[in-house]
């Protein structure tokens, strides 16, 4: 098999995907070259030039426009089962009764909040367990039980709702919580290394009665899309140091 100059060279290890179409192709550097698209995976494309032989580009070598059509071929050649993400649903929640009632913004605003924050932990985790969410416009903010109970009150945003999810699932909230804080720091090894893996081998975590910082999610400045990412997994590792399957 024929290949490009050293530059656009790769391995022959490639997977089958579905025969395209012949049109020319474009190095990042401008060369061109005709070629049908036989098959590529996420590194390398297979042509089949007009002398019938076969050649390999790898993908970075290709201009933004041929490796996004690349994506697109790989995209639309995928089995649909590998199409449809994985997605966990260990974690599942409903409305508590009468919600039929509830003013349909705070209904919206509670179930957005919830898909939201559901989606992520079983994104992230495997997390068992059926949650209630509840309109309860007495709370000052929001709560949660180690039950599955969450009560949204004057606060309502997919912020509050990974926040509350942590205490359903044991933040503050299970029986060996506490014996896992020593001086206000956390001091089970699995949080710890998690905490350290994304702040450093000095990271320090800190506990109270009910919450745990950073990553906590305690207040909405805190949310960003990588701090909830964190989030979830600083309750995963907190679980772990409780003994929680």
């Amino acid at each position: 098999m024929k290949t490009l100059p050293l530059a656009l060279l790769i391995t022959a290890a490639v997977f089958v995907a579905t025969a395209g179409e012949t049109r020319t192709w474009t190095s990042n550097d401008g060369r061109t070259i005709e070629g049908e698209y036989l098959r590529a995976n996420s590194e390398a494309l297979v042509l089949r030039k007009k002398d019938g032989g076969e050649l390999s580009i790898r993908l970075k070598f290709l201009s933004a426009a041929d490796r996004e059509l690349v994506q697109q071929k790989l995209a639309a050649d995928a089995p649909a089962e590998a199409k449809e993400e994985k997605l966990r649903k260990d974690l599942k929640y409903q409305l508590s009764g009468g919600s039929e009632k509830w003013p349909e913004d705070r209904k919206k605003r509670i179930t957005d909040a919830m898909d939201a924050a559901v989606t992520l932990y079983n994104k992230t985790g495997s997390f068992k367990k059926q949650l209630t969410a509840n309109n309860s416009p007495g709370t000052p903010t929001a709560d949660a039980n180690y039950e599955g109970w969450i009560n949204f009150g004057g606060s309502i945003n997919a912020r509050v709702a990974l926040h509350e999810i942590g205490h359903t699932l044991g933040i503050g909230t299970h029986p060996n919580w506490q014996a896992n804080i020593k001086e206000g720091k956390w001091t089970g090894k699995h949080a710890l290394e998690q905490l350290r893996e994304f702040d450093g081998k000095d990271a320090v975590l800190h506990a109270d009665r009910m919450h745990f910082w950073p990553y906590g999610l305690n207040f909405d400045n805190e949310s960003s899309k990588e701090n909830d990412l964190r989030h979830v997994k600083m309750v995963a590792a907190m679980r772990k140091d409780m003994g929680i399957d």
